[in-house]
């Protein structure tokens, strides 16, 4: 049974055709998407970074980040490209709660504990 095709509204008719245009528009000017993924950690830092140099949206921070980097010698764009790592300081709620729960799976199930030796 082979599936009728659906007829498309008004409204959708219009919709494919606006972004058909803005895709042609954006190939003439040579505009390409790239999607970024950024780690939640991250984003307090990105707003008070965009806050402290005027920006207004991640798109340009990400744009003159590349072009700097694009435009670097090469052992300035090594450098700017190594990895940081970023400090992270487990908080004290969590840790004790980790204590908590490894001492209870210990008590749960003898044998795995670590003696530390006599100095």
């Amino acid at each position: 049974m082979a599936e009728e095709q659906q007829e498309l509204t008004a409204e959708a008719k219009k919709q494919r055709k606006k972004r058909e245009k803005k895709a042609a528009d954006d190939a003439k000017k040579g505009i390409g998407r790239l999607q970024v993924e950024v780690a939640g950690v991250f984003m307090a830092d990105l707003k008070r970074l965009m806050k402290d140099h005027g920006f207004n949206n991640q798109q340009e921070v990400y744009q003159n980040l590349l072009r700097n980097v694009i435009a670097a010698d090469f052992e300035t764009a090594e450098w700017m490209l190594r990895c940081v790592t970023t400090p992270y300081e487990i908080p004290e709620k969590v840790s004790r709660a980790f204590y908590e729960k490894s001492m209870a799976e210990l008590a749960a199930d003898p044998g795995d504990e670590i003696v530390k030796p006599d100095a």
